[in-house]
């Protein structure tokens, strides 16, 4: 479920803010888009539970990136792996910022398969809307 700021002026600092599981299949999952208007997305923070995912059987690195023609990465596969995701570990991007139009997506990739257990990542992007009304939801 994606939460933000309701404050959708243009320049003004917002929130979202969305879970995912690391226990799901290895693919791409959408964790947000972009809607109505363009928007800047200025950072990102990624927040492990308290669960180990770094001795997982089969799960091998998660990537964070758009759906542009050329992806605009903000995790690549050595930000994203399995060693880097133990317990409570925070993987954290802030830019350079990242132009998303309406209906373009961030995403986030799974490598390898699910997790071994339950895994409930917290993940929160910082934008602003580039005119009046842009969010990501």
């Amino acid at each position: 479920m994606v939460h933000r700021h309701s404050d959708a002026t243009a320049g003004t600092l917002q929130m979202a803010a969305t879970t995912i599981n690391l226990q799901q299949a290895a693919s791409t999952y959408t964790l947000f888009t972009g809607a109505t208007q363009p928007v800047m997305v200025e950072a990102l923070t990624f927040a492990l539970p308290n669960v180990n995912v770094s001795d997982d059987a089969t799960i091998t690195y998660i990537t964070i990136q758009t759906d542009h023609t050329t992806p605009q990465v903000i995790f690549n596969s050595t930000t994203g792996a399995k060693a880097n995701l133990t317990a409570e570990n925070q993987l954290a991007w802030d830019g350079p910022p990242i132009y998303l139009p309406v209906g373009k997506k961030i995403q986030l990739t799974i490598a390898g398969g699910a997790a071994d257990a339950s895994t409930v990542c917290n993940v929160t992007a910082e934008y602003r809307a580039v005119a009046a009304g842009g969010t990501l939801n």
